[in-house]
């Protein structure tokens, strides 16, 4: 069971982003890449938590869920995508998604995932892109013989990847 959903963590990083920014809208590949970054850092830090140096962890982590959110991630040409979000983004219609508990009155994950997103917001939305295009998973999961890049990227791979970070 996930903590949140994709597109509630998406409406809390576009409100987050527009108290950043004055009231600017996020573009989708910003958007994309917060997803996709706070989920690959939060799961890879609790599943790091869980692991043999867990005694060493200055808090403790054995009762989290690794998953931030269910929804598939694909590899797109520009990074990570998560292809529900792109769409109801692009539509406009994400808003009915919205929960006002989104963290499940969770304090610590909601700081971990503020502190993730005061990083990502304020980079440009091709740094983010680079960044992404480091990753093995995206690498391993992207056919660049295809015009539309939409080969799914395992959780486990971005989870066991974003461990050893």
């Amino acid at each position: 069971m996930a903590i949140t959903t994709a597109k509630s963590l998406a409406i809390y990083i576009i409100d987050r982003y527009k108290e950043q920014s004055n009231g600017k809208d996020i573009s989708p590949i910003k958007l994309q890449k917060a997803l996709y970054f706070c989920f690959a850092y939060w799961g890879g830090f609790v599943r790091k938590g869980k692991g043999t140096n867990s005694a060493m962890s200055e808090i403790d982590v054995s009762s989290l869920e690794e998953n931030l959110f269910d929804e598939d991630i694909e590899a797109w040409i520009y990074g990570p995508v998560i292809p529900d979000v792109y769409r109801h983004h692009k539509a406009n219609t994400l808003n009915q998604f919205r929960d006002e508990n989104i963290f499940k009155n969770n304090d610590f994950t909601k700081s971990y995932i503020d502190g993730i997103l005061d990083d990502i917001l304020k980079a440009s939305d091709f740094s983010l892109v680079e960044e992404s295009h480091k990753d093995d998973c995206w690498k391993k999961h992207s056919d660049f013989n295809k015009s539309m890049h939409s080969n799914k990227i395992p959780k486990e791979d971005i989870i066991n990847e974003y461990s050893y970070k």
